[in-house]
């Protein structure tokens, strides 16, 4: 009975794979899908059998023998890469699942794929020379003060030459890195900020430019060296979940006299002209007005006599037209004021009026 069972534990399938990786090198994403085969000896004394198959993403299929692998037969498992879509160099992985002893097996695919023109345009739409960059913008969204975030970017070396790419523009809050700095051709980088929120100058919007830069490592050469200018942009806010009940009966409350807008009536073109309102703090703490904002280039500049403002005071805020600089006959433009108070940390002023012409 004890031998039964010995030889009945030695009587099982055993995978030994002739191959785990492939290289595609390079080719061209024009040429399509490209395939490699990686074979599978049965090297135990019973049926083997493939369960299961699994790619590591849509781009990659996997075909493999349905039927047991006799003792001492050999079964091809092919990978298919579509490279569509998909600029650069990638490495993929497929999981087989076997009934044998050791039931996992990791097969890896790797290569790099020359793009077309038309995936180059709709990927990486933004040049620095030769290189080719995949967005503009990094915008980081909403941030309450203190908080760290990361995101980055990917840029693409379309030129014959090894390029050598760094990013200007480094701030206290503002901490770009390309990695790799040295990019062989058909290869592909990233630039990643890590963005410091408690450092940020502004409360609200923060906009600031990184200045990626690229030059050939061999000179003379042919590829054509280049910068582009990326936006990172964040809109920093004060953070109050973290305050007690009796830290929000004793806030501040913020009571703007105009309510959501500030008309200014009619204004005659070319004149410059000022209206204002009144914000009042009607909560127990001190009201700091943290900004006051309105898009650049509207014409509208705005000021305050104080941004502290004790219970039951008031600030007056002074807002500034010049008609000059504004396009139509229609003043329409928003007024954002920011402050300490956790029921209304942000109110929107609309500033209207007509432009007579």
């Amino acid at each position: 009975m004890l031998a039964t069972i010995t030889i009945s534990a030695a009587a099982q399938p055993e995978a030994t794979w002739l191959e785990r990786q492939h290289d595609f090198g390079v080719f061209l994403e024009k040429n399509g899908k490209v395939t490699c085969q990686m074979r599978l000896v049965n090297t135990g004394t019973q049926p083997l059998l493939i369960v299961k198959a699994q790619a590591g993403c849509g781009c990659t299929v996997i075909n493999y023998p349905q039927d047991p692998i006799s003792p001492g037969d050999t079964a091809m498992v092919e990978l298919t890469y579509n490279p569509s879509g998909r600029p650069g160099q990638f490495t993929k992985q497929a999981i087989i699942l076997t009934n044998t002893s050791v039931k996992r097996t990791i097969l890896e695919i790797t290569g790099n794929v020359i793009p077309t023109e038309a995936t180059l345009d709709k990927q990486y739409p933004l040049q620095a020379g030769s290189l080719r960059i995949s967005q503009q913008n990094i915008p980081f969204g909403e941030m309450f003060k203190g908080d760290n975030k990361t995101l980055f970017l990917s840029a693409y070396n379309a030129s014959t030459d090894t390029m050598i790419v760094t990013a200007d523009g480094a701030l206290p809050h503002l901490k770009p890195a390309v990695v790799p700095d040295t990019v062989p051709p058909a290869r592909v980088t990233a630039l990643t900020v890590h963005y410091l929120s408690g450092h940020a100058p502004l409360w609200g919007l923060n906009d600031d430019i990184l200045t990626l830069k690229c030059v050939p490592l061999h000179q003379p050469s042919s590829v054509v060296s280049g910068t582009a200018d990326i936006h990172v942009m964040a809109q920093v806010l004060e953070r109050f979940d973290n305050l007690t009940d009796k830290e929000l009966k004793e806030a501040p409350v913020a009571s703007v006299d105009c309510g959501e807008s500030l008309d200014f009536g009619t204004i005659t073109a070319g004149e410059t002209v000022t209206r204002s309102f009144t914000v009042t703090n009607k909560g127990k703490s001190p009201l700091s007005i943290r900004r006051l904002w309105v898009p650049e280039g509207e014409g509208v500049t705005v000021d305050t006599n104080r941004t502290e403002i004790k219970r039951g005071k008031s600030a007056s805020v002074t807002v500034t037209v010049d008609t000059s600089q504004i396009q139509g006959d229609l003043l329409n433009v928003p007024l954002t004021l920011l402050c300490n108070d956790p029921a209304s940390p942000r109110l929107t002023i609309r500033l209207v009026g007509i432009i007579n012409k």
